[in-house]
């Protein structure tokens, strides 16, 4: 398998994670090759009980076999998400200590890191459904942190509490947000995840806020953090020009994919 086929591939299954299903007409425009080299694709797909091609030319993503993202997670910025989301996938490093916050973005990221096998590297969840599918890596060490389960998630003032008790503070964390505003910071709108996030940023040296360009200019109810704890920055080419500035000129560095 040459390797413009192997990135082709990863590409075509890291979009059906968020789209859920497709044709092969639509991938065949967006990866501008014939309709013929995606069957061949989709083929060797369905070999690894990553997708199911329907009669009518659709494509499925195969949910029960991977714990793809369910129906209702937010499908919008599809192509933003994903690029923003290989990106931060390359800044593992070995032996690194990963949070995942929650959100879809980040969610897609930590999917997509069970697919890393050049590394070692531990990632740190309170998604059950990624732990699921991170824990199945052998060299991945995944940490599911504790407490009341609400939308597949551990939430709540005690969720995590001997791990972020006993842990070290030089922490990577992936955080993602539903608001990106330059008076009020980073926010997000579910009041049951913020404890869990503070938790997170507390003990993280390295924070990357991974967002797409859809957040700025936006202020939710929960505050999550200033512009002064986080490190970088993941977004797309559509980011207010403005809001980059702004940014840059708090020391956070920017990269737009």
């Amino acid at each position: 398998m040459v390797e413009p086929r192997k990135r082709r591939l990863v590409q075509l299954v890291n979009r059906l994670r968020l789209k859920q299903q497709t044709s092969i007409e639509e991938l065949a425009r967006f990866f501008k090759v014939s309709t013929a080299t995606i069957r061949r694709d989709i083929k060797e797909l369905e070999k690894k009980d990553a997708v199911i091609q329907t009669v009518g030319g659709g494509v499925l993503f195969q949910t029960e076999h991977t714990g793809a993202l369910t129906p209702r997670s937010s499908t919008r910025a599809i192509e933003e998400k994903i690029r923003i989301a290989e990106y931060c996938t390359e800044l593992v490093q070995e032996q690194d200590d990963i949070l995942i916050g929650p959100g879809t973005t980040t969610f897609l990221a930590g999917k997509i890191m069970s697919g890393i096998t050049d590394r070692s590297f531990r990632i740190i969840t309170n998604s059950l459904e990624l732990a699921i599918e991170t824990g199945a890596a052998p060299n991945i060490r995944t940490v599911i942190l504790g407490g009341e389960i609400w939308n597949k998630h551990s939430v709540g003032p005690h969720s995590g509490n001997e791990y972020f008790a006993n842990c070290h503070h030089h922490h990577t964390l992936l955080l993602s947000a539903d608001g990106i505003d330059r008076k009020h910071g980073v926010s997000i709108f579910e009041t049951r995840l913020i404890a869990m996030i503070h938790e997170m940023i507390s003990v993280s040296d390295r924070v990357i806020l991974a967002v797409d360009s859809g957040k700025f200019g936006q202020a939710r109810y929960n505050r999550v953090t200033g512009w002064d704890r986080i490190n970088l920055l993941v977004t797309d080419k559509k980011a207010p020009e403005q809001d980059i500035e702004f940014l840059r000129n708090q020391d956070i560095k920017v990269v737009l994919v």
